[in-house]
């Protein structure tokens, strides 16, 4: 795989709080960053361990997950942990079980249950992009019930459950934006329902959206086909979503409490 570029934004969105600055990179400001991202490369912390760690990372979601319409397949989760990978003496092992055209109301309890029997993930990152949901105008009702299940499925494994909401694309900014949203609520509803301290949500549809009104940018410079961003949407989300990382584990393992 062609490395993946490792794109560092200095304050989280929605929070408005400067990330402490790592590797002697001083924080900046978020909106009044220029395009392209600076390419940053973070070094590890001295102070943690020597050896390294490892962590397997099951990705579960649809085609933008993994990674259509970029040229190698380097979706936007695959960078954010390529990134965390190069910025801290973590290694991300990372098993990608995305399915092209999939939901997560047509994947079975038995296939998701043998995914994590055989992968045995430390880290489960549900992504579903939603459109294809959208398109069979699948209820918000069902997304809930699915994400839950899927959440409680990896629980049980004891995985830690990143629950992440899609980039940006045309269809999630246009025709499909009000059926988008409604899912993507859904999915953070069902996940703050479980009240459980292993799951976390990050909302890298909405940090894009805020990123792009800042900068006076669409969909239009990032856009791969309809449902689909391109390689510099799977970057600048792929930078979001590191942030996120960031700011919750520091450079600490992702590790499951309790």
């Amino acid at each position: 795989m062609v490395p993946i570029k490792k794109l560092i934004l200095r304050i989280g969105i929605g929070t408005g709080i400067a990330l402490a600055a790592i590797g002697g990179f001083v924080a900046g400001d978020y909106f009044n960053m220029s395009l392209p991202s600076p390419i940053v490369t973070a070094k590890a912390d001295a102070s943690l361990p020597a050896t390294a760690t490892k962590e397997n990372v099951m990705v579960v979601g649809g085609s933008m997950a993994h990674g259509w319409k970029d040229p190698n397949d380097d979706s936007y989760l695959k960078r954010a942990f390529q990134s965390l990978t190069d910025s801290t003496n973590v290694t991300y092992e990372y098993t990608d079980k995305t399915i092209v055209g999939g939901s997560a109301t047509t994947v079975s309890k038995s296939k998701f249950e043998g995914w994590l029997a055989n992968v045995k993930p430390d880290v489960v990152v549900l992504s579903w992009g939603f459109l294809n949901d959208a398109h069979s105008k699948v209820s918000p009702t069902a997304i809930r019930q699915a994400i839950s299940n899927e959440i409680t499925e990896a629980l049980a494994a004891h995985a830690v459950v990143l629950v992440v909401s899609p980039p940006v694309t045309k269809a999630s900014q246009t025709n499909y934006e009000q059926l988008t949203d409604e899912y993507v609520s859904e999915e953070f509803s069902a996940a703050k329902s479980l009240n459980n301290p292993n799951v976390y949500e990050m909302d890298v549809l909405n940090q894009m959206r805020s990123f792009l009104t800042a900068h006076n940018e669409t969909w239009r410079e990032y856009f791969g086909d309809s449902w689909h961003p391109n390689q510099a949407g799977h970057e600048l989300a792929g930078s979001l979503l590191y942030n996120d990382l960031v700011e919750t584990f520091h450079q600490s393992p992702i590790r499951y409490k309790g």
